[in-house]
């Protein structure tokens, strides 16, 4: 119902047109796998109402009665009402030096402050702002209003007094507050500063049926009114960077044409706990002989695990004896997914699934893995593959461009969506022992900081200006567009 009420509010062109002329492979693929998990979900949704309008009558009499009791009770005194202390005001919150104003890197953490549980986005945000703080390189901060607080161990300080030369740098998802964003946006730009935008995907714009709808109507109007008046865009990979300008020129969007534009791969500190910190499912799982696939990521659309279930189904059917083991919280869209494991006959025996895992148990079990399966449709980076690295653990992973930029040769490539090219990657694994190749090199997050604020600092970008990317691309074929994006300046 919400996928379908959503498709008669937007314009047709905005969700057909950003996948046909999305720079992206395998765009039909995807978004036939999109159109399929989407039915699956719908399915589910109407199986629960049904389920509720049953329920409905047998819980009527029990409301009432609690709607009686609330009655009865309205004139008792209600319970003291806690209220949380106002954000303390001065202090100072600098342990190591921070530079001067004018130099700063301002580190937005808005929204990870305020989030409940920690994403992709929410683990660069903290690791960025708190690198910020131990290299003195900048300052993390919070929206109130537009305006900008320091920020220390998530609480809000003092407010910050802008210079000219000092960088906002978004790297949080602020299209949760997009008018504090334009409002701070406009503040920084006002002092002679500049805002720097720290690009994960773009994604909602090219697969809306990914992700909520509410969600891809939020950032479709972040994009359109604060993500493309940025100063500068830095991806978090090549291949995210090339999306953005693929999107950008194919759809004649309003780009600042001074807009620079480059990429910086993020760090993979994987946590330090010891093996004997590790849960005890971890451990019987890494117990057994039989060897066991590890895929890792939050259960949503993109992330693939239909397909890889599916693989894993016809590995089992053909007589392979290998586990496989989801590591990952409960995401969005994903109730048939989450029906089908739980409900699976093969869960608990060769099927698992860790949706609260901690870094002792991550640890464990990329350690003890055969091999790690990345089965996504649409990545921004791709941070399993390096965290599995760090362990010597290779990777079979979908043949998208984000993967084959971080994984490179080291990794064993199946097509998108092709649950059967999947599953003989599986066998083959099997059976195969692996050749000696290189392994991604994971860096640490000061070493992927430090570049990424000298680039910052340095204007150093690879693409240069969107000015002369798109003066590059006016009245080239697709080919010659293609070209372009990949040439570096």
């Amino acid at each position: 119902m919400l996928a379908w009420d959503f498709c008669a509010r937007t314009p047709i062109r905005r969700l057909v047109g950003a996948a046909t002329k999305a720079p992206v492979m395998n765009a039909r693929t995807i978004n036939s796998y999109i159109a399929c998990q989407l039915h699956k979900e719908i399915g589910e949704l109407e199986a629960s109402v049904a389920g509720l309008q049953r329920e409905r009558d047998n819980c009527l009499s029990r409301r009432l009665a609690a709607f009686k009791e609330r009655l009865a009770r309205r004139g008792r005194p209600a319970p003291p009402v806690r209220r949380d202390a106002a954000p303390p005001q001065g202090g100072d919150i600098r342990k190591h030096r921070v530079a001067q104003p004018g130099e700063r890197l301002l580190i937005d953490m808005t929204n990870t402050i305020a989030c409940d549980f920690v994403s992709g986005i929410q683990r660069v945000v903290r690791r960025l702002a708190a690198e910020s703080t131990a290299t003195g390189a900048g300052l993390p901060v919070v929206l109130e209003d537009g305006e900008l607080y320091a920020c220390a161990e998530g609480k809000r300080r003092d407010r910050v007094e802008l210079a000219a030369g000092d960088k906002f740098i978004m790297a949080d998802a602020s299209w949760h507050d997009l008018r504090g964003c334009r409002k701070a946006m406009e503040h920084v730009s006002r002092r002679g500063g500049s805002n720097v935008l720290v690009l994960h995907d773009i994604h909602p714009l090219l697969y809306p049926g990914l992700f909520h709808p509410e969600n891809v109507e939020t950032f479709s109007t972040w994009f359109d009114s604060a993500a493309i008046a940025s100063d500068a865009l830095i991806a978090v990979s090549r291949s995210s960077a090339e999306e953005f300008l693929g999107y950008a020129i194919a759809n004649g969007t309003s780009v600042n044409p001074e807009m620079r534009i480059g990429w910086s791969h993020p760090g993979a500190d994987v946590d330090a706990e010891t093996e004997a910190g590790a849960s005890f499912e971890a451990a019987a799982i890494c117990a057994s002989a039989t060897p066991f696939f590890l895929s890792v990521g939050t259960l949503e659309p993109k992330k693939g695990y239909p397909i890889a279930l599916d693989a894993f189904e016809r590995a089992w059917s053909s007589g392979v004896d290998a586990r496989y083991v989801i590591v990952g919280r409960r995401g969005w869209n994903t109730r048939a997914l989450e029906r089908r494991i739980l409900s699976h006959p093969e869960f608990g025996r060769r099927l698992f699934w860790f949706d609260r895992a901690g870094g002792a148990d991550l640890a464990y079990l990329y350690r003890h893995a055969h091999r790690l399966v990345a089965a996504s449709v649409a990545e921004g980076f791709g941070l399993p593959l390096i965290e599995a690295a760090h362990f010597g653990l290779p990777s079979i992973a979908s043949d998208i461009p984000v993967f084959r930029e971080v994984g490179g040769d080291a990794a064993v490539y199946f097509d998108v969506t092709d649950s059967a090219s999947l599953s003989m990657r599986i066998r083959e694994a099997c059976v195969r022992r692996p050749a000696p190749v290189a392994l991604p090199r994971r860096r640490s997050w000061r070493e992927a900081a430090t570049e990424l604020f000298a680039r910052i600092r340095n204007e150093d970008y690879q693409f240069g200006s969107f000015a002369w990317r798109l003066a590059g691309s006016v009245g080239q074929d697709g080919a010659e567009r293609a070209r372009t994006l990949r040439a570096v300046s």
